[in-house]
């Protein structure tokens, strides 16, 4: 998706990531230790939503890669579809938030014809979100 951000010259390119449950390997759940216990309860309720936008080739917004650079290193591989292959389990109100984020941001490119959020971090567990406004990378002028 990356590659295809930097060769097209208009789009808008909306990006969701969750963070996966802990589950300790080869492991049951009556062997897990205290804090692997708590790693479990205390994961995969954040994640983030991010709006690249490009206009007549000029890059508005940066996308996904720019904001959290992707590392082929990684764990999970950037080539990797949760959708398809879950590597991790997701907790549905996890999923359920990044989907609200982005109606959000659909919702107002709809009714207004602008993108206000550029990115933002959300923690489903406390209903909290932080967003970056698309003013702060990108002043109006």
């Amino acid at each position: 998706m990356n590659e295809y951000f930097n060769k097209t010259d208009d789009l808008i390119y909306i990006d969701a990531g969750i963070e996966g449950v802990f589950i300790p390997e080869d492991k049951t759940e009556e062997e897990w230790t205290p804090e692997e216990a708590l790693d479990n309860l205390e994961s995969g309720y954040s994640g983030q939503v991010v709006v690249g936008l490009k206009k007549a080739g000029e890059v508005i917004l940066p996308a996904l890669n720019s904001v959290y650079p992707i590392d082929a290193k990684d764990a999970i591989p950037p080539s990797h579809n949760c959708g398809l292959e879950p590597y991790q389990p997701q907790r549905m109100i996890a999923n359920e938030m990044a989907a609200f984020q982005i109606s959000a941001v659909l919702n107002e490119l709809f009714s207004t014809n602008s993108v206000v959020v550029h990115f933002n971090n959300f923690d489903a567990r406390f209903g909290s979100c932080r967003p970056i406004y698309a003013d702060e990378v990108y002043p109006v002028k």
